[in-house]
């Protein structure tokens, strides 16, 4: 996709607003939530073109598998459909009316505005990512412009290309773009005259976005997720390995959902030691399954090292055991007594450390409680709430079953905050 230039961007901007006011701001939302509904079916048939096109192309702009392409598309698109839309409206907002017009409150009357201009920045970890925003800006009626990864841009296209398709009107209110980060003038224009910028990406990314933007900013950075095996869970612990595994194998571990490493409580029906090697069993399985995709050299580097490391410590006489695919660094398992919390280099990488007692934690993520996203859980329900409540005070956000890490519901608060809420201004009529 070419850059565009500064004057073609601001007729974009142009275009947009004044397509939200003619072609938007009157629609009412199920109207838009029904259009939008229909640009979903299309990408849940796998005989769709939209489909097609994108299982074609889609493993040479991600790096993933063509078999992980055609496994995630239904999972990415499954969550955006009308009723679990609606749904999170009446979450977050009340009801889904109250989009189109005053309805009654406690203290007299309120309703709910979108802004006239969202700003949508995407990285390029994940495909997919980004895209509920756009919906949800669609549904409180704000034209959006999407500055999207360079490194992978067509998902959004031929996204935008289903909602006009469908609906021409609603169609011209979306717009995709893309240019190299750092250019001065494309950004000024981008983020100075939106409303709302959205953007996810590296720290420095977010920092620097923040500082042109103009109204409200919300910001997505570098995040991190693990697994946590209860003693309990341990109870079954091939079947808690398996659903470990594909937690891990899933988007080849590149999500800030992905599990960078699993903590193992001690006292189970197995030790975490023997989880370990369960673990290497189920991800030899979705290597199979879902194959990974290639790796730069870069990180089949540090792969390597992380498996060097584990050799030389086991022969120095550590408690450490490494199971390693036997072609390439397909995927790699370390099981390691230390347990302090250590980033993975990605790519189907993982580290298994016991836990004495789950209240190890706290003192174990005090550094890392800024990053922390998700936590997926193997434990019985007796416990559940006490674990919880651990995970929550140590900065979680997210809390979900083992083998579900990947596949959040819409109503996942990323970062803790609200979704759709985040995107509109009450105004409150009393009396």
């Amino acid at each position: 996709m070419p850059s565009p230039s500064p004057t073609d961007l601001s007729a974009r901007l142009d275009a947009l607003l004044a397509n939200r006011i003619q072609y938007l701001a009157s629609r009412t939302a199920r109207d838009i939530l029904d259009c939008v509904d229909q640009a979903v079916q299309r990408w849940l048939d796998p005989d769709s073109q939209e489909r097609q096109e994108a299982e074609a192309h889609l493993p040479e702009t991600t790096g993933l598998s063509a078999a992980m392409i055609r496994h995630v598309l239904p999972l990415i698109f499954q969550e955006y459909r009308a009723d679990k839309l609606e749904a999170l409206c009446v979450d977050e907002l009340g009801c889904l009316e109250v989009l189109d017009r005053f309805v009654p409150s406690v203290s007299g009357q309120k309703r709910a505005c979108g802004p006239p201009l969202i700003t949508h920045v995407f990285a390029g970890n994940v495909p997919g990512a980004g895209l509920d925003s756009v919906i949800f800006s669609l549904l409180v009626k704000s034209a959006s412009l999407v500055k999207t990864s360079s490194a992978e841009p067509l998902l959004s296209i031929l996204f935008a290309r289903s909602i006009q398709d469908i609906d021409p009107n609603l169609g011209a209110c979306l717009s995709v773009v893309s240019w190299p980060g750092g250019n001065v003038e494309l950004e000024d224009l981008a983020y100075g005259r939106a409303d709302i910028v959205v953007a996810s990406g590296s720290d420095a990314s977010l920092t620097a976005i923040r500082k042109r933007t103009r109204g409200q900013f919300i910001g997505y950075g570098h995040k991190v997720s693990f697994s946590l095996v209860t003693k309990e869970g341990l109870a079954d612990a091939e079947e808690t390995a398996h659903k470990t595994a594909y937690d891990v194998a899933l988007y080849d571990q590149q999500g800030c959902l992905s599990p960078q490493l699993v903590y193992v409580e001690e006292g189970g029906a197995v030790t975490p030691k023997g989880f370990a090697a369960f673990l290497a069993t189920g991800l030899a399985h979705w290597q199979i399954e879902l194959p990974r995709g290639p790796v730069p050299p870069e990180v089949s580097t540090a792969i390597r090292r992380v498996r060097d490391e584990a050799e030389w410590q086991a022969l120095a006489g550590k408690d450490i055991a490494l199971h390693a695919s036997p072609n390439g660094t397909d995927w790699t398992v370390v099981y390691d007594v230390d347990p302090t919390f250590i980033q993975s280099p990605l790519y189907r990488t993982i580290r298994v450390k016991p836990l004495r007692n789950i209240t190890q934690l706290g003192g174990i993520l005090d550094a890392w409680r800024p990053y922390l996203e998700a936590v997926g859980v193997a434990a019985g329900p007796e416990r559940m709430a006490t674990i919880a409540d651990t995970l929550g005070a140590s900065g979680i956000s997210r809390v979900c079953p083992i083998g579900t890490m990947q596949l959040p519901p819409l109503s996942w608060r990323h970062g803790g905050r609200p979704r759709i809420g985040d995107l509109v201004r009450w105004v409150g009529v009393e009396g």
